[in-house]
């Protein structure tokens, strides 16, 4: 008995799950759509997720060795207490910096960095699948 209903109601959303394609097929071929326009997706219309988002700010453009510089930025997408950290720009790869932190319940992260590389250093940093831009700071002696 409780196979067959089980079966049934597997049977029975399948059927609503075409009959609703159905209809979205047909009323996009009566809005002169073509085949190439439609889009149908199990998930539904207008539930495409934004992508998660990190900006970045430097204090400083120009910095002495070792002195602080701090990066701060706001984000999207991301939840709170999710790890936030700081890469850094060396031979072509984006090398994972030892500074880290957590973005606050405000959707915002800040964080500071000490370089003794002298000359330009590109900071980013990367949250989940979100990365930021760039940003550079100049290390004098």
């Amino acid at each position: 008995m409780r196979i067959q209903l089980v079966r049934r109601s597997a049977a029975a959303v399948a059927g609503v799950a075409l009959a609703v394609g159905a209809i979205g097929v047909a009323g996009a071929l009566q809005a002169g759509a073509t085949p190439d326009t439609t889009r149908i997706t199990a998930a539904g219309a207008g539930s495409v997720a934004a992508a998660p988002t990190i900006s970045i700010k430097s204090d400083h453009t120009t910095a002495k060795a070792w002195t602080k510089v701090s990066l701060t930025g706001k984000t999207a997408g991301l939840a709170r207490n999710t790890t936030v950290q700081v890469q850094r720009l060396e031979s072509g790869k984006w090398v994972n910096f030892p500074a880290t932190t957590k973005v606050t319940s405000a959707s915002t992260y800040s964080v500071w960095v000490k370089s003794g590389r002298v000359g330009v250093n590109k900071f980013r940093v990367v949250a989940g699948k979100a990365a930021s831009a760039a940003v550079s700071v100049t290390i004098t002696k």
